[in-house]
């Protein structure tokens, strides 16, 4: 009989009947648990590891029940409980209650398989839509991908290319352009689907005669996203070093060429230390050139609030170190306009000078030229021609 090739179960690892002592009913081989949504993926997974464990014929019918008066009936007997306590403990309970008296596990596996598989023609409809409109959005490459061979996969499970079983195979190759089609089918949803930064690489790959298979296309998408990504790594620092030598260039600009701002170390120095320590440095008046406040709040610009005293000074003399500050600041300004324009204090005082002259000569000239002023001056002088007249 066919049951006597595995005489040897008690032994021989690759026998269906042998389980090693260390399998017990309480192992878990996948997750999550089968429900009424996942069963291909909880089928497949399932069955995988039934193969791995050489118990894959006890589900798919195989290897029958033998009578009970056969030697191997004990050996059968414990492996196909043993499977039936792995399938039991991998689905919730609500599903468990329909099979929990079912006493053979090629049952068992049979009758979700009825209930769940949703091979009809509503599932794979919503398959193809779900398909077509699916888009790459927020995703990578990779999870994008993914998601999508979850869909086409769960969908060549409904809609199977099946194989030729002739007696004598047709040689005319109609079988494998139609696995081919579907390939193709199956790259061309991936290209359209992804991202408008892709689309150098989507027409490159269509271009191609003949086209690339699915996994050829992913990589080579895959390498154009690593370079996106590599090159936007290298925009970020180098704005940044920018941004460092603008702000570099527009310290140096406000340096007096000896390396020390014109407002940290010329003015106030000894007050400003006392007053606001390290941290007012952070802050210098563009007005009075003191550190630990800005011209927004500047006494000297805004006025002294009333009942102000100064710490350990009286007010005059507050007001006579302002005074002071002031003249320095006034005069670093004239060294600042003599180094900016390349003309002398005297100088520029002389120019000012000559702009005033020559705005009030162009202010006399514009009055005696008008017409009021002329009218004026012609009837003065024919009075004064009446009055010799009168008087000669």
């Amino acid at each position: 009989m066919a049951y006597q090739s595995y005489s040897d179960f008690s032994t021989n690892s690759t026998n269906p009947f042998y389980l090693h002592p260390n399998k017990n009913p309480s192992l878990v081989l996948v997750s999550p648990l089968l429900d009424d949504k996942n069963y291909h993926t909880w089928a497949r997974s399932m069955h995988i590891a039934l193969i791995s464990k050489n118990k894959e014929r006890f589900i798919d019918g195989t290897i029958m029940k033998p009578p009970v008066f056969y030697p191997l009936y004990a050996p059968w007997f414990c492996c196909n409980t043993m499977v039936l306590a792995w399938i039991h403990r991998l689905i919730f309970e609500s599903i468990a209650k329909f099979v929990l008296w079912i006493d053979t596990a090629a049952g068992v596996w049979k009758n979700p398989q009825i209930r769940f598989s949703h091979g009809d023609i509503f599932r794979i409809s919503d398959i193809q839509e779900d398909l077509y409109k699916f888009r790459q959005g927020t995703l990578d490459v990779s999870n994008y991908f993914t998601q999508m061979k979850v869909m086409w996969d769960e969908l060549e499970t409904y809609r199977p290319i099946t194989s030729c079983c002739c007696a004598i195979p047709c040689s005319c190759g109609a079988l494998a352009s139609i696995c081919k089609y579907r390939e193709q089918d199956y790259m061309i949803r991936f290209l359209k689907g992804l991202n408008e930064k892709f689309a150098h690489s989507k027409s490159q790959i269509m271009m191609m005669n003949p086209l690339p298979d699915i996994d050829k296309a992913f990589s080579l998408v895959i390498q154009q996203e690593r370079e996106l990504n590599h090159s936007n790594s290298i925009v970020a620092p180098t704005t940044n070093s920018s941004e460092e030598s603008a702000a570099f260039h527009t310290n140096s600009s406000n340096d007096n060429g000896n390396g020390n701002s014109k407002t940290g170390n010329n003015y106030g120095k000894g007050r400003t230390q006392s007053y606001g320590g390290a941290k007012g440095h952070s802050r210098v008046c563009t007005h009075c050139g003191r550190t630990n406040h800005t011209v927004e709040t500047c006494f000297q610009k805004h006025g002294y609030p009333p009942g102000f005293k100064s710490k350990g000074k009286s007010t005059n003399s507050v007001t006579q170190s302002d005074v002071s500050t002031d003249a320095a600041l006034e005069s670093s300004q004239q060294n600042s306009c003599k180094s900016s324009f390349g003309f002398t204090q005297e100088q520029y005082q002389n120019i000012l000078a000559l702009l005033q002259q020559s705005k009030h000569t162009s202010q006399a000239n514009s009055i005696t030229t008008s017409p009021f002023v002329l009218n004026s001056h012609s009837h003065n002088e024919q009075e004064s021609f009446e009055g010799n007249d009168w008087y000669s």
